[in-house]
């Protein structure tokens, strides 16, 4: 044996029995019963984090693994070994959950000495590695990553060893809200604290990134104008980064709820803080071509006028998302959107039937937009928007929120008429919901009832690239093939790429509701409901005529599965033959609703054009003042939910078709809808 390989020797054997001695020592714990690699590898000191098992059957979801250290014991005792995503997703600020020994209640290590609204998350990690946000992401002032601004110059990243936990009285928390600090706490805080009745709802804001450059090595798509062509990666690694919670608050003595934002530091450094995870994985990219993406949007608006309009209020709604409640902080908690975005389509059905102003809500100024606001809410509680049981002007909150926020309210809504501004909406709504779709195609084609996750590259617009980038990856770190099934099916069987993607636009849930309103509205006096009671198999042979008009021979529906969601609904509506008359007559004005509109109706307008409408059967004069006038108070709305019965749910996506676990989806903390369009990605792939 040479002198150099007796050295190499003499330097691997203490490392050799390190192993050793780690190995053992968990085969040796008296706590395990059975033997795991996973295992071998947390007590090996060469291994490193997180653990890939490669080529075993042991799956490890992304993000790696991380220790969970009991930070009340001297010394810190460790409690197990978690996924470090699932970690941050509980125990970030705002988090606490039943978990280990006799199903405790645990909290993240954190402190409250911080700036305002912002928690020191520093003692509840040891660090693996941290680094400047910019050495992440490069220069990112242009790009929108975040929901509430941030000086990317003055964030570090963060990435966790082990996370710190720290145990609660589980049978009674004491959950209170320290006002001085704009955080929550647990048992009794050094300070000022509101009573809370319950621990708050937690939703983490997080973006991923990719930090190493794509391959521009891609497969050619011949059948597809759009689609650039596709790559696959068999190990790639993104970065996700948490930088806020976003609570809704339940106080203990009141009824009102509110939502705060917390944010992170790291006080030993004296900075703002990132927390972030890398996920490995197998990865599936398209590539989308811009100018056919542009000009295929542009067709679609011109030819489909009413998605235009149901875009505009989409835009304003992430735009009131952006403005009014992340930098405004003009609105008090998140359930507060929807009645706001409910009352400006009120107004907008107002301006448009009552004012013929075919801008309708867009064309207000912003004082304007107030006294709109104030007619459509009169002391009266028996007209306009009270039949559906929101409060009078005087208490009204969104009242105030228009009346508090004219000047930015006025910007909204005229960025949402603007066509150039409401195009490059568009074209992120499409890249959005391609990647949605592109995940569920990607399913069907594998049939592995596997959840992939999502990914697409924010910076395309600001980039000014040429493509805009789409992908999937594997829910397990390293990839389990899945991935690279697709990729598979795509080189050598050479599907309709556009085809796969537009039929996961084909809502069944949307479909169903459109040939409900549709069958009923061609039976305005009710005598639908003696067919459905005396002669079963005609009513279903009218079921399938009408949805067979609807769906014209597209592929990606199901025809039995419709007939079997319409007969369901109708027999929800069906109840009594008063209850048959009436939804067929409000069917029968839905259309005459939808032309005045301009876009899909939604409760609002139907109330309001009933509120104005003239009857003239007093059976269904009687029927519809009973349900209203049962409406105007706070704890309920009986007309808002009879016609939201006979309204489409789905106007823009849902759980059956784009919409996806929120956990999954970038936009998923509330705005996933609005930044979804099945309608749009229909329209666009089948030119």
């Amino acid at each position: 044996m040479t002198e150099e390989e007796e050295a190499g020797k003499q330097l691997d054997d203490p490392l050799r029995v390190a192993r050793l001695q780690g190995i053992r020592s968990y085969v040796e714990d008296d706590k395990y019963g059975y033997l795991d690699l996973a295992g071998i590898y947390s007590a090996d000191p060469l291994a490193e984090t997180p653990f890939v098992v490669t080529g075993t059957f042991i799956p490890e979801e992304i993000g790696g693994s991380v220790t969970v250290v009991n930070s009340d014991r001297d010394p810190e005792e460790t409690l197990a070994r978690e996924n470090l995503n699932q970690m941050l997703n509980n125990f970030l600020p705002g988090g606490y959950k039943k978990r280990w020994g006799n199903f405790d209640l645990w909290r993240g290590a954190w402190d409250h000495q911080s700036k305002p609204g912002h928690a020191d998350i520093g003692p509840m990690f040891d660090w693996a590695d941290s680094y400047p946000l910019t050495e992440l992401l490069g220069d990112v002032s242009d790009v929108a990553y975040t929901e509430p601004d941030f000086d990317p110059q003055a964030v570090r990243v963060y990435e966790p060893l082990s996370v710190r936990v720290t145990q609660e009285d589980k049978g009674n928390p004491s959950y209170v809200w320290i006002p001085e600090k704009g955080l929550p706490w647990i048992g009794n805080p050094p300070m000022a604290s509101e009573d809370l009745s319950s621990d708050p709802t937690t939703n983490y804001l997080w973006f991923k990134h990719s930090p190493e450059p794509f391959d521009a090595d891609l497969a050619d798509v011949d059948s597809s104008e759009l689609i650039a062509g596709f790559s696959f990666d068999d190990q790639r690694e993104f970065v996700r980064c948490y930088y806020a919670s976003l609570l809704t608050l339940y106080p203990r003595n009141g009824t009102r709820t509110r939502t705060e934002t917390v944010r992170y530091r790291n006080e030993a450094d004296d900075t703002d803080a990132f927390v972030a995870s890398h996920e490995r994985s197998q990865l599936l990219t398209f590539e989308l071509d811009r100018d056919t993406i542009r000009s295929r949007i542009e067709h679609a608006l011109e030819t489909h006028p009413r998605l235009k309009r149901d875009l505009q209020f989409a835009l304003l709604e992430s735009n009131i998302w952006k403005r009014l409640f992340f930098h405004e902080e003009a609105i008090d908690h998140v359930f507060a959107i929807d009645p706001l975005v409910e009352h400006l389509m009120g107004v907008d059905y107002w301006q448009r039937e009552v004012k013929d102003e075919d801008l309708g809500v867009f064309g207000l100024p912003g004082t304007r937009l107030a006294r709109n606001i104030e007619r459509l809410l009169p002391d009266d509680s028996s007209r306009h928007l009270r039949i559906l049981g929101h409060e009078d002007r005087a208490v009204s909150d969104v009242h105030s929120t228009v009346k508090e926020n004219p000047g930015p309210l006025a910007e909204l809504l005229a960025r949402s008429r603007n066509d150039e501004l409401l195009m490059n909406f568009a074209e992120r709504v499409f890249v959005h919901s391609a990647e949605h779709a592109l995940s569920t195609w990607s399913n069907d084609l594998t049939g592995s009832g596997t959840s992939f996750e999502l990914w697409y590259d924010l910076k395309f617009q600001e980039e000014d690239s040429n493509t805009a980038r789409i992908a999937v990856y594997d829910p397990i770190q390293g990839g389990a093939g899945i991935a690279k099934e697709v990729h598979g099916h795509l080189r050598e069987e050479s599907p309709d790429i556009e085809s796969g993607l537009a039929a996961q636009a084909r809502c069944h849930s949307a479909t169903a509701d459109r040939a409900t309103i549709d069958l009923l509205a061609s039976y305005p006096d009710g005598s639908l409901y003696d067919i459905y009671r005396n002669d079963h198999e005609d009513f279903l042979s009218l079921v399938r005529e009408t949805i067979e008009s609807w769906i014209d021979g597209k592929t990606g529906y199901s025809v039995d599965d419709l007939v079997s969601y319409v007969e369901q609904r109708t027999q929800s509506l069906f109840e009594t033959r008063e209850l048959a008359e009436f939804y067929s007559y409000v069917a029968s004005e839905y259309e005459s609703v939808e032309e005045v509109v301009g876009r899909v109706p939604r409760v609002v307008d139907l109330a309001l054009h009933l509120d104005r409408h003239v009857f003239t059967d007093p059976s269904i004069k009687t029927t519809y003042d009973r349900f209203a006038n049962d409406s105007g108070r706070r704890d309920i709305a009986e007309l808002g939910e009879r016609l939201g019965e006979l309204t489409v749910q789905c106007v823009t996506a849902c759980p059956d078709c784009l919409k996806t676990d929120p956990g999954l989806c970038l936009h998923g903390t509330g705005q996933q809808e609005a930044q979804l369009n099945r309608r749009l990605l229909a329209a666009v792939l089948t030119q």
